[in-house]
């Protein structure tokens, strides 16, 4: 009765409806994360040492698409595929574990650097144990479904409307299940501060990022294989055809119902421009930038609506234009903009304007479901390093992975203009290694 007084019939109701259609997601989550507690048994465990040594085999945009063209009629190309993936991964998240039991021995101990170093482990370690001669159909498709539970496991690293992940659900588990990476790493580089510098934080979550979108790029590329086989749009994971108006449709109907959750209301989203564009692009990508910007920008809009007695929230505006090889996409806002003092600080890792006692607070009290959706607007939906004040430093990560940008343009009291150039992935960045 708490929680209903607390957070209202009306919102709790969303949020179940919400929790109850990723109930299959939610299983797989629970199922991955019981089996893995058992692998890890020291920190500073050596397995990882000999694979962390060896040399990386960076990949190609176009070697990694070469997998693709034939795979419907050539088993042996499939093979091929699944043998480097094989190979390489376990190099790449072995370097993960030593980078993360290079940190200092004190933020090595931290409870929640640790959740996400079993991660990283248990995932080095399932590739690992797998046999390195694929040499058959029957044993790709097993690998092929391995890896599938290895990125759900680290699906809270990207948010990905179509998978049903999102920070709120990670934080609903917190308070059910008390576990959740997104949160645990958060935490932890948060007391972090305390024994590394800015610039040492800041050079380890560059490296880790980047290397693990290059990771996932991997293993989703070679899943993709056996998936889409029936949609000439798509090469692999990336879309030849997508729909900028439609991707930005879907990430705006979710961060209107979680902002509604929260706040009670929410800004309209308007979509304009050319919308009939299409480009080549990853939509996962796309759909994780497009929902840190539409989250902040709703989040200011009803925020300053309250701060100056609006009645009504104006329109959160995206317009879409097309260049010869890139697409632009602007975010505007009249959510009050950003101090002027704080402008050279915006794309900081954990920077931001909540106070920290918001962003705890609470987790041990009575307001759960407050908190739930609290955090989920607040919060980066990034993944194990997703917290308060990451979201738009991990967007512009992945901006910058395929050649684009993110700049921010704000009128004090007023609002902000985000602008999005992503270059389109075609030959030009054939060249581009993974």
């Amino acid at each position: 009765m708490t929680l209903l007084r607390t957070f209202g019939i009306n919102n709790i109701n969303k949020l179940g409806k919400f929790c109850y259609n990723n109930l299959p997601t939610f299983r797989t989550q629970l199922r991955l994360y019981n089996t893995q507690q058992e692998v890890v048994v020291s920190f500073y465990d050596d397995k990882a040492t000999k694979y962390a040594e060896k040399s990386i085999r960076p990949v190609t945009l176009k070697e990694l698409m070469r997998f693709v063209q034939p795979s419907l009629n050539n088993t042996s190309t499939l093979l091929e595929s699944a043998k480097y993936t094989r190979s390489e991964l376990p190099v790449r998240l072995a370097r993960r574990v030593k980078a993360l039991q290079n940190l200092p021995f004190i933020v090595g101990t931290n409870p929640y650097i640790k959740s996400i170093y079993k991660l990283y482990y248990n995932s080095f370690e399932l590739i690992r144990s797998f046999p390195e001669n694929i040499c058959d159909k029957g044993i790709d498709e097993k690998f092929a479904e391995m890896l599938k539970e290895m990125v759900t496991s680290h699906s809270e690293n990207i948010p990905t409307l179509a998978k049903g992940m999102t920070f709120l659900l990670d934080y609903f588990f917190i308070n059910f299940f008390k576990f959740s990476l997104s949160l645990f790493f958060f935490k932890g580089f948060q007391e972090c501060k305390k024994y590394m510098s800015p610039e040492d934080i800041k050079n380890f979550l560059d490296d880790m990022i980047s290397a693990r979108i290059g990771i996932r790029l991997i293993a989703e590329q070679h899943i993709a294989l056996h998936n889409n086989l029936n949609d000439t749009s798509y090469t692999g994971i990336i879309d030849t055809k997508l729909q900028p108006q439609k991707s930005i449709q879907s990430c705006s109907n979710f961060v209107k119902e979680l902002c509604e959750v929260h706040y009670g209301s929410a800004p309209n989203i308007l979509i304009d421009g050319q919308i009939d564009t299409i480009f080549t692009y990853v939509p996962v990508h796309l759909e994780y930038i497009i929902t840190e910007l539409l989250k902040n920008s709703c989040r200011a809009t009803v925020e300053y609506s309250q701060k100056v007695n609006r009645t009504k929230h104006p329109p959160v505006i995206v317009t879409i234009s097309k260049g010869k090889n890139f697409i632009g996409i602007r975010v505007r806002d009249q959510g009050g903009g950003v101090p002027t003092k704080d402008l050279t600080s915006i794309f900081d890792y954990s920077y931001t304007t909540v106070p920290q006692d918001d962003i705890i607070g609470g987790l041990e009290g009575q307001n759960i479901l407050a908190n739930v959706s609290k955090m989920a607007m607040q919060s980066g939906l990034g993944g194990p390093i997703a917290g308060l004040g990451y979201g738009l430093p991990l967007a512009r990560i992945y901006a910058n992975y395929f050649g684009g940008s993110i700049d921010l343009v704000s009128l004090h009291d007023y609002g902000c203009d985000v602008f999005l150039r992503l270059k389109q992935i075609d030959k030009s960045l054939e060249d581009l290694e993974i």
